[in-house]
């Protein structure tokens, strides 16, 4: 609550942080993982909850527990717009108010005492959105605010969402491995960083034989790929010609790309949060720029053929890099950083200030999705 003094567990981290940074938007499903007539289970942020569609077919989020009898309300029932308990029945509206207590034939004071903790719930762009937190003390900023402005222009953009991941480790260690440099290394066998193309008599350089130029740019510092002369080798990472940052509060980082040479460019993003302290829920989707039917049906190739079987390779190595550290305070402890993570020091000063502004000053650090990178 506010006035409290927050304790840090290791440099930049507060207690808590390891668990997530509540009062903002999160996208905790994707439109088709949530049908239209059962609720569905998830955790975020440490906490169990209960998603549902109303008669209106809008989204619904509540705390996972029936506060009669303490069963999960996820594995209940959806009647006439209302989550109804599994085992005595009791039934709770969107706004976690009780609607209904079979044995009762009125309103009575327990229909009032029995409410659940609801959260504010949106869909847009494919995606369920909840408000995590307490919209009373910090009010949810609109929605549209906080999103990448693809999802608000079907027209100008096409869109592709890859399925959620679970990783095992902490979302912080998730978050400082989409740094602007690990690529040409982590990578090196699936995404276009080093991938030239493998044809007899191929001029490709070796592992061995590369090495990392950093580049300071105007969406961060970026690693790109050289052999032992100094020549870049083509990584498909840009370097000018973006505009915005590359993260974004709560935990969205955006990553603009070639796919190949004289493709169309398109970003990554990438929400990485906390389903609790030792796991992280990874959404991503790709965009590219596309107003006519023959830039969508190109985009749509380039996904198909070339950036999806990347990604989905991409995101298996960087979850292992992720859970190769361990835990999260013992990394922290014993790492020696580099020139080269100014910008992943430059993020963990953010959470951290974010999540003690809110604990020791009640102010919640508004950082909108519109300041994030995209190619020009």
């Amino acid at each position: 609550m506010s006035g409290t003094v927050v304790k840090e567990l290791v440099q930049l981290i507060p207690e808590g942080l390891p668990s997530g940074l509540r009062n903002y938007w999160y996208p905790i499903l994707q439109s088709e993982e949530l049908p239209a007539d059962k609720p569905v289970g998830l955790k975020v942020l440490g906490e169990k909850l209960a998603a549902w569609r109303g008669a209106d077919g809008r989204p619904n989020v509540v705390r996972d527990r029936c506060p009669h009898r303490s069963i999960r309300l996820s594995v209940g029932r959806v009647m006439d717009g209302d989550l109804q308990c599994l085992m005595h029945g009791l039934r709770f509206d969107g706004e976690g108010r009780c609607t209904l207590i079979p044995w009762e034939t009125a309103h009575t004071p327990h229909h009032d005492r029995l409410a659940v903790p609801a959260y504010p719930a949106r869909e847009l762009g494919g995606y369920i959105w909840a408000y995590l937190g307490d919209p009373v003390r910090f009010p949810p900023p609109p929605l549209e605010t906080q999103v990448p402005e693809e999802l608000l222009k079907p027209d100008e953009f096409i869109c592709f969402r890859l399925p959620t991941s679970t990783w095992n480790a902490n979302w912080l260690l998730a978050i400082d491995g989409s740094d602007g440099f690990h690529a040409v290394v982590l990578h090196t066998d699936s995404q276009a960083v080093h991938r030239a193309e493998r044809k007899p008599g191929s001029n490709e350089v070796p592992l061995e034989d590369r090495r990392i130029k950093i580049i300071r740019t105007s969406h961060g510092v970026r690693g790109v790929s050289v052999d032992l002369e100094g020549k870049p080798i083509n990584h498909g990472h840009f370097t000018v010609d973006v505009k915005g940052q590359r993260f974004c509060l709560p935990c969205l980082t955006t990553n603009p790309i070639v796919p190949a040479p004289g493709a169309a460019p398109y970003a990554s993003r990438l929400w990485q949060f906390p389903q609790d302290a030792q796991h992280t829920t990874v959404v991503r989707f790709l965009s590219w720029r596309a107003r006519t039917e023959a830039e969508r049906a190109a985009a749509t190739r380039l996904f198909n053929e070339v950036a999806l079987p990347r990604l989905e390779l991409v995101n298996t190595e960087d979850a292992f890099a992720a859970e190769a550290q361990g835990d999260l305070i013992e990394a922290r402890s014993r790492e020696y950083l580099l020139a080269p993570d100014e910008d992943v020091i430059k993020v963990r000063r953010l959470l951290r200030t974010a999540f003690v502004s809110q604990a020791e000053h009640g102010e919640r650090i508004d950082n909108p999705a519109g300041s994030l990178a995209y190619p020009v």
